[in-house]
Protein backbone atom coordinates (compact mmCIF):
# COMPACT_ATOMS: atom_id res chain seq x y z
CA UNK A 1 0.00 0.00 0.00
CA UNK A 2 1.18 2.94 -1.05
CA UNK A 3 1.50 6.68 1.68
CA UNK A 4 0.09 9.74 -0.31
CA UNK A 5 1.64 12.84 0.80
CA UNK A 6 -0.83 15.39 1.27
CA UNK A 7 2.85 17.71 0.41
CA UNK A 8 3.59 18.90 -3.16
CA UNK A 9 7.39 17.49 -4.08
CA UNK A 10 6.83 18.00 -7.85
CA UNK A 11 10.25 19.77 -8.90
CA UNK A 12 8.68 23.14 -9.16
CA UNK A 13 7.37 23.21 -5.75
CA UNK A 14 10.63 21.90 -4.02
CA UNK A 15 12.48 24.85 -6.18
CA UNK A 16 9.75 27.71 -4.57
CA UNK A 17 10.09 26.22 -1.24
CA UNK A 18 14.31 26.26 -1.05
CA UNK A 19 13.86 29.47 -3.00
CA UNK A 20 11.82 30.54 0.32
CA UNK A 21 13.90 28.84 2.41
CA UNK A 22 17.01 30.55 0.87
CA UNK A 23 15.27 34.23 0.79
CA UNK A 24 14.56 34.25 4.57
CA UNK A 25 17.62 32.49 5.86
CA UNK A 26 19.83 34.22 3.75
CA UNK A 27 22.72 31.24 4.99
CA UNK A 28 22.42 27.81 6.07
CA UNK A 29 23.38 24.80 5.25
CA UNK A 30 22.58 21.31 3.08
CA UNK A 31 22.20 19.62 6.40
CA UNK A 32 19.82 22.21 7.53
CA UNK A 33 18.03 22.51 4.50
CA UNK A 34 17.24 18.93 4.51
CA UNK A 35 15.75 18.81 7.77
CA UNK A 36 13.71 21.97 7.67
CA UNK A 37 12.33 20.10 4.03
CA UNK A 38 12.30 16.80 5.46
CA UNK A 39 9.24 15.62 3.24
CA UNK A 40 11.67 15.83 0.39
CA UNK A 41 14.17 13.54 -0.86
CA UNK A 42 17.90 14.35 -1.08
CA UNK A 43 18.00 14.02 -5.00
CA UNK A 44 15.31 16.16 -5.70
CA UNK A 45 16.76 19.00 -3.16
CA UNK A 46 20.03 18.68 -4.71
CA UNK A 47 18.22 18.91 -8.25
CA UNK A 48 16.10 22.09 -6.86
CA UNK A 49 19.44 23.86 -5.70
CA UNK A 50 21.32 22.45 -8.92
CA UNK A 51 18.90 24.87 -10.91
CA UNK A 52 18.45 27.71 -8.57
CA UNK A 53 23.00 27.36 -9.11
CA UNK A 54 22.49 27.84 -12.60
CA UNK A 55 20.26 30.66 -12.49
CA UNK A 56 22.45 32.30 -10.24
CA UNK A 57 20.02 32.87 -7.69
CA UNK A 58 21.94 31.13 -5.16
CA UNK A 59 25.91 30.04 -4.64
CA UNK A 60 27.19 26.61 -3.21
CA UNK A 61 30.06 26.58 -1.25
CA UNK A 62 31.70 22.83 -0.09
CA UNK A 63 32.46 22.36 3.78
CA UNK A 64 34.39 19.38 4.72
CA UNK A 65 31.51 17.77 5.89
CA UNK A 66 28.45 19.73 3.82
CA UNK A 67 27.61 22.32 1.71
CA UNK A 68 26.89 26.31 2.20
CA UNK A 69 24.03 27.78 0.14
CA UNK A 70 23.74 31.52 -0.23
CA UNK A 71 21.74 33.72 -1.59
CA UNK A 72 24.01 34.78 -4.74
CA UNK A 73 25.10 38.27 -5.25
CA UNK A 74 22.66 40.26 -7.51
CA UNK A 75 24.99 40.66 -11.20
CA UNK A 76 28.64 40.02 -11.66
CA UNK A 77 30.83 40.93 -8.33
CA UNK A 78 31.67 44.91 -8.59
CA UNK A 79 35.61 45.31 -8.03
CA UNK A 80 36.80 46.43 -4.85
CA UNK A 81 37.93 49.89 -4.30
CA UNK A 82 39.15 50.07 -0.83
Amino acid sequence: MQRHSSVDTSPAKVESRVRELIDRERTLTFTTLAAMLSDCRWISLLRALNRLEQQHVIRMTPLPWDYEIRVATSGPLAPRTD
